[in-house]
């Protein structure tokens, strides 16, 4: 069928109308005329593959990945990337209007930062091993796509690649992950369904790099992408990263930005938007390593800490220490147990960052969130502007919406970054 394509879904995906349903068509761009071929079909939609495109897009761009066809990493890489920057800042507001019900959203917009090229900037990414090879699955299915470098990683990583690829047996390996820090040193961490065979090739074949750490998972349950328990079988415990002038220890179940540059940025305007004052009591929820609680206790009274992965907050507290902050503290625990469970120390807190997973905020810190009348102000970070425009909604009963701005964290995919500043009404 012949299909024009007018929008994206939130998987990337060109979306288009027709008499018979919508239409979802991978690597289509707003503006194609596309003769399409249908791969699944139901009574309310049907996904595509381009047969052919009759007229393309005029922010069409020859992608510069010789994978990007068939690969599932990347979203725009034949997308203009100003105009991916206007359609995610739209899509923003059309899920503020339509989700969180925000009126006058052109008077609260405050800032779109964007990079000026987007590659080579991720830090750390996951690959699949198949038939002793290595690569990302095409969207939406189990095709895989063998690759020998990835355009939006550090180039360290792709070192780690190339040396990898020489590898003639991976044995039971499914899964890679690879990270890079601020000095080009990496982290390897090898995902099997059991005790791996085959380390020592592995190990050989990085040596030649900045390898610091190397480590065995076995995960048994791929609903998750790591199993519990971690061994190590090179180097150092942890690698260390940087944002702005603080250096932080990640462990390999830890979670850090993936871009460094852009983190940069948002962390910066968040806590600029915290306004943080040295009578403050900050808390720092789903803090992670401490990147942001450290990063605003230069300029605050006192910052409190909150992250359930255990290994994480350890981190942390290593993290104030190698940075020399002694007015961070930090707590394993759920964050929407947090407040009630709150020390006398902490009694004051007045202000709050938070910046949670895809699936946003615990709908029973949002009732906290409601309750707490000593809450001046509220920074929500976010990677899913659905889910915050869902917790929007019903946290602007109590709370101002002041300012959002944007951050593509994520150039060339679906995904960004956003940050709303709020103060109790």
């Amino acid at each position: 069928m012949k299909v024009k394509i007018i929008d994206y879904d939130f998987k990337g995906r060109g979306l288009a109308k027709t008499d018979q349903g919508l239409v979802f068509v991978d690597k289509a761009v707003i503006g194609d005329l596309l003769e399409v071929i249908v791969t699944k079909k139901t009574k309310k939609y049907a996904n595509a593959k381009i047969a052919k495109i009759i007229d393309p897009s005029e922010d069409r761009v020859e992608a510069k990945c010789p994978y990007f066809k068939k690969c599932g990493g990347c979203d725009f890489l034949n997308y203009d990337y100003k105009k991916q920057i206007e359609w995610k800042k739209d899509k923003l507001i059309q899920d503020l209007k339509r989700i969180a019900a925000i009126s006058q959203i052109d008077k609260k917009l405050d800032k779109s930062i964007y990079m000026d090229q987007g590659y080579k900037y991720r830090n750390n990414i996951q690959l699949k091993v198949k038939e002793n090879k290595i690569g990302y699955f095409s969207k939406d299915s189990n095709e895989f796509v063998p690759i020998k470098s990835c355009l939006l990683a550090e180039d360290p990583i792709n070192q780690a690649i190339r040396s990898l690829n020489e590898i003639n047996n991976f044995y039971n390996i499914t899964d890679l992950v690879i990270r890079s820090n601020y000095k080009g040193e990496l982290m390897v961490i090898l995902i099997a369904d059991g005790k791996i065979k085959n380390t020592n090739t592995i190990l050989n074949k990085l040596l030649d790099l900045k390898l610091v750490s190397l480590y065995e998972n076995i995960n048994t349950n791929k609903r998750f992408r790591y199993g519990k328990n971690f061994r190590k079988i090179y180097g150092q415990d942890k690698i260390v990263d940087k944002i702005n002038d603080l250096e932080f220890e990640i462990s390999p179940q830890s979670f850090f930005q993936i871009n460094r540059q852009q983190t940069e940025k948002l962390y910066n305007l968040a806590i600029d938007y915290l306004d943080p004052k040295e009578e403050d009591k900050i808390l720092d929820l789903y803090c992670g390593v401490g990147s942001i609680s450290l990063s605003v206790a230069e300029k605050s009274g006192e910052v409190l800490g909150v992250e359930i992965v255990e290994e994480a907050i350890k981190n942390a507290r290593k993290n104030a220490i190698i940075n020399k902050i002694e007015n961070a503290n930090f707590v394993a625990e759920k964050s929407e147990n947090i407040i009630e469970k709150i020390s006398e120390k902490y009694q004051g807190i007045n202000k709050i960052i938070l910046d949670p997973p895809r699936s946003g905020l615990h709908k029973d810190l949002v009732e906290e969130l409601l309750e707490s009348k000593n809450i001046e102000k509220i920074v929500y970070i976010s990677c899913n502007p659905a889910t915050q425009a869902r917790d929007l909604k019903i946290l602007k009963e109590k709370y101002e919406i002041e300012k959002i701005s944007l951050v593509d964290m994520f150039p060339n995919t679906v995904h960004v970054e956003t940050i709303v500043l709020m103060s109790r009404k």
